[in-house]
């Protein structure tokens, strides 16, 4: 049996794609226009979530958002909601943001959230890589308010962030 599982990833390969790869894709031609740019950033960055889950232990929460966003993906215009989704991406966000309450990510993203306008939320939070956080703890240290950054703490960020890793 478990020859004939191991058969089919490797006959499925890339061609068969993910939950993930599914949302990004729907997501890409309803509000993008199809953009093929945005959905191989999206793939990416849901690559990097999926690493980050697998590191801390969401993977289950990851699994369930993105496996309901896949069956209830609705296009309305060019807006996309995932109706009935809500409860896994808060289980999936209160997971990571306990896995990362340590991080500069988290403090970047609790200063960002008294901002007038926050940054979108309307799916998982992005990857708290090694790289976001070195440029997280960066923001923090550069700019003296996170919701109006003057341009020359903009250029001292890009200076530190710019020795964070790749």
């Amino acid at each position: 049996m478990h020859g004939k599982v191991a058969l089919l990833a490797l006959l499925c390969g890339s061609a068969c794609a993910s939950h993930e790869n599914h949302v990004c894709e729907d997501i890409g031609d309803c509000t993008q226009g199809g953009s093929s740019t945005f959905i191989e950033n999206c793939e990416t960055e849901a690559k990097a979530l999926e690493a980050e889950a697998d590191t801390v232990g969401c993977n289950t929460p990851l699994e369930n958002y993105y496996a309901c966003a896949d069956s209830n993906f609705e296009c309305t215009g060019a807006t996309s909601t995932f109706n009935g989704c809500a409860a896994d991406l808060q289980s999936l966000d209160d997971c990571l943001s306990a896995a990362e309450s340590a991080t500069s990510c988290a403090s970047l993203q609790a200063k960002e959230s008294a901002c007038t306008a926050p940054p979108d939320a309307g799916g998982p939070v992005a990857a708290c890589t090694a790289a976001r956080d070195c440029q997280a703890q960066c923001y923090l240290v550069t700019v003296s308010d996170v919701c109006a950054p003057r341009v020359d703490e903009i250029d001292a960020f890009q200076q530190c962030a710019a020795a964070c890793p790749q």
